[in-house]
């Protein structure tokens, strides 16, 4: 199984390039600055890529089974910018036989049947600058539905952040989870676990899925 990770220096891309080598596969991490990832492991290849440059896609994707795009608006891109990536992403995806898993944003996830956490009243209290990316996110999330590839959309938890790795979670379809204290929590570390086993387990082909404890 050979697997193109795409954004492996973040905060949740470093922990699924851990949990992939740590599960014996081969993996291929593209930055657009490959300095950015100091990881070295012998089933770890890092290249430069970039998703905004649409002449070197189609070769940059070819040979691999699985394609992990982990890039955000958080991580040097423009909402803008993070969409027309996610574009070119779909554009050279066509006519490949490549599972390709998205890691979403958690504003698409219903909070109560029917309402998304994006369109809820839990956005006022989020500063603004957050918004453009969390509804970008629900766009790019739209162009997967659209697009006839075999995708697969990752949403956290509302609040995700460093800790423990456990094992121990809870998954879903479109409908946030929730803790029995009402809280919506997952760490970088166990989103790592559960999208990694989603490349052998298959349970959300061309689905939108989500994680809580």
């Amino acid at each position: 199984m050979k697997i193109l990770l795409i954004g492996a220096s973040g905060n949740i891309g470093q922990r699924i390039l851990k949990e992939a080598l740590d599960k014996g596969y081969d993996v291929t991490a593209v930055q657009r600055d490959s300095k950015a990832l100091t990881v070295t492991h012998p089933h770890l290849t890092v290249s430069t890529g970039d998703l905004l440059n649409e002449k070197e896609l189609p070769e940059l994707l070819k040979g691999y089974d699985v394609i992990i795009s982990s890039i955000s608006p958080a991580g040097g891109l423009t909402p803008e910018l993070f969409k027309k990536a996610n574009q070119n992403l779909i554009k050279a995806l066509h006519g490949l036989d490549t599972r390709v898993i998205i890691v979403g944003g958690a504003g698409s996830t219903e909070i109560s049947p029917g309402l998304r956490l994006m369109n809820s009243p839990v956005m006022d209290q989020l500063p603004a600058e957050w918004k453009p990316a969390i509804f970008m996110h629900a766009e790019v999330l739209d162009l997967y539905k659209n697009s006839g590839l075999n995708w697969t959309y990752f949403s956290p938890a509302s609040h995700i952040a460093a800790g423990e790795r456990t094992g121990k979670y809870r998954l879903g379809t479109t409908n946030m989870i929730f803790d029995a204290n009402g809280d919506s929590k997952i760490s970088y570390e166990d989103y790592a676990v559960a999208l990694v086993d989603e490349i052998k387990n298959k349970k959300f082909i061309k689905q939108q899925f989500c994680i809580g404890y």
